[in-house]
């Protein structure tokens, strides 16, 4: 246990040279995995796959095969000639069937190792492996690694690592809550900035540019130099929130800090797969094909390795498309979607998913691309993945498309000009004065009202009202209304729950003309024009807010 407290608190000061001399001499199997790990968090990932191998091959109890077989999986994250399933064995699904074979470990030795392996699965790309090896670790104990009545430093690594992981498979909401928890028991500048960072690309995949923003400017200036695995793990996640929210040109910039050369050597697989797509999109926002292409090309070694595999072909899809073959691009796009979905990569569906109607609308199949990207738009959106919506109204507005709201999205999905449209509505005007009002033709106004009955999950103008309780003024008229009939008293009751009048026929057990005599009268008696008139009053007559 001495070496290993000794080599995180080192690489927690971000002196992984001083982590590896802990262990330079060492011939102990763990101790050589524990420097393996040192030698991977300073980005010596050809080194560290050597020392990970040595460590497996020398390996003569469970407690230090375990780990090694995590520093292998680890080692392949970062260095491509190590093969993820290797014809001898798959190192981490081998750890995962033999951790009962920890039993009589040390518990503080087994959660590190724990944590190794789901931190390996989650860098190869390897979503439901990692929440397996999670799901086997259980709460973090309070009391991990405590030196002198204080929490070890390390334990928020492995915090925002659980919180990565949940954030990568579009639990953003289970994300955000657990990078939060990261942030307020972060008690070094080192832990505290890896916090932070986390929560920018969490924020931004929860479509919260403005904090993210907020954040990236507080971090850029405190940042360390990414001179190391996890400095540049701070300067992606910031990359990583940024892109989402739109800024393409600070994204690009905290990346190539990141990166170290042209080609992102420096990174990880996935990383570096990653960080070339971000790349190459930023040469597609300004329509340069030969930049888009030259990025393909850095990427395309890293198309055959599975950790890197849907990135890259989510990238040549977008290139495709650029180079105006639709074809080609519908199906790269088709096969970065099966390839994230096959290994639980939720957040990197969406944006393959996003592609592929871009694509198909191109091959003039506009109706079935909407349908699918609003479909995909759902599922994330349900699991707090908010910004898949604003990607894809991005994708689709470059081309002149817009998706429609979500039923029950309400207020939140609607433009800022549709929401005027439905206060109109509930005002009781009619699509000819709204077009009036507005400025707009009665076509834009249909067009409009149309979306406003799909974000409140209605069929009818006066449903709206009904759904807007609580937002529209209330009728300010003090004087009293004249009394109905029961029978209209009921009709209003209807028309007070956005019932359409073959619905209140039918409820009524009256045929929908005497309906209509009904409403024509209580329109009369109550002097408005209009069934949202009717709900108006009724609601003020009532005693209830409108």
């Amino acid at each position: 246990m001495g070496a290993l407290r000794a080599v995180l608190r080192q690489l927690m000061q971000l002196d992984t040279a001083g982590a590896i001399a802990v262990c330079a001499q060492a011939t102990d199997p763990y101790v050589v995995a524990l420097r393996a790990f040192a030698e991977f968090f300073g980005q010596q990932f050809e080194t560290a796959a050597r020392s990970a191998a040595q460590a497996l091959e020398d390996a003569d109890d469970p407690e230090a095969t375990t780990l090694a077989r995590a520093m292998c999986g680890l080692a392949a994250a970062g260095w491509p000639n190590t093969p993820v399933h290797e014809s001898q064995g798959d190192p981490l699904a081998d750890a995962l069937d033999e951790l009962h074979l920890l039993a009589d470990a040390q518990r503080d030795s087994r959660v590190f190792i724990l944590y190794l392996c789901a931190e390996a699965s989650l860098a190869c790309g390897r979503l439901s492996l990692a929440s397996e090896f999670i799901a086997h670790s259980g709460d973090l104990p309070p009391d991990f690694l405590l030196e002198n009545d204080r929490r070890h430093p390390f334990a928020v690594l492995i915090q925002v690592m659980r919180a990565r992981l949940l954030g990568f498979q579009g639990r953003v909401a289970e994300g955000l809550a657990l990078g939060r928890a990261a942030v307020a028991s972060a008690e070094d500048p080192t832990s505290l900035l890896l916090a932070e960072a986390t929560m920018c690309l969490l924020l931004g995949n929860a479509s919260q540019p403005a904090s993210v923003r907020a954040i990236a400017d507080r971090l850029e200036s405190g940042l360390p130099k990414p001179d190391n695995y996890l400095g540049c793990g701070c300067y992606l996640l910031v990359a990583y929130g940024l892109i989402v929210t739109g800024d393409i040109a600070r994204s690009v910039r905290f990346l190539l800090a990141a990166g170290g050369t042209p080609g992102l050597e420096n990174l990880t697989i996935v990383d570096r797969a990653l960080g070339l797509e971000l790349l190459a999109a930023a040469a597609i926002a300004e329509d340069d094909l030969d930049a888009a292409e030259a990025w393909q090309e850095r990427a395309r070694p890293l198309l055959d390795n599975p950790i890197s595999a849907p990135t890259v072909q989510r990238l040549v899809s977008r290139v495709e498309l650029l180079a105006g073959r639709p074809e080609s691009a519908a199906d790269w796009a088709q096969r970065a979607v099966d390839s994230a979905a096959a290994t639980g990569r939720v957040i990197e569906t969406p944006e393959a998913g996003i592609v592929l109607p871009h694509a198909r609308i191109a091959l003039a199949a506009p109706g079935e691309a909407r349908v699918a990207l609003e479909a995909m738009v759902g599922v994330a959106v349900d699991a707090g993945h908010l910004a898949a919506r604003r990607s894809a109204a991005r994708e689709l507005r470059s081309i002149g498309r817009r998706l429609r709201p979500r039923p029950d999205s309400g207020w939140d999905g609607l433009s800022p000009r549709e929401r005027d449209v439905a206060l109109l509505v509930v005002e009781g005007f009619g699509n000819q004065a709204i077009a009036a009002e507005l400025h707009v033709s009665e076509h834009t106004v249909r067009a409009h009202v149309s979306r406003v009955l799909a974000a409140f999950g209605v069929a009818s103008r006066a449903a709206v009202a009904a759904r807007l309780s609580g937002t529209v003024a209330p009728d300010s008229s003090q004087e009293q209304l004249p009394a109905l009939t029961p029978r209209q008293n009921a009709v209003v009751d209807c028309i007070m729950r956005g019932q359409t009048n073959e619905q209140i026929g039918h409820e009524l057990g009256i045929s929908v003309k005497t309906v209509e005599k009904h409403v024509t009268e209580i329109l009369r008696r109550w002097n408005v024009a209009s069934r949202v008139g009717i709900a108006r009053r009724a609601q003020t007559r009532n005693g209830d807010p409108v």
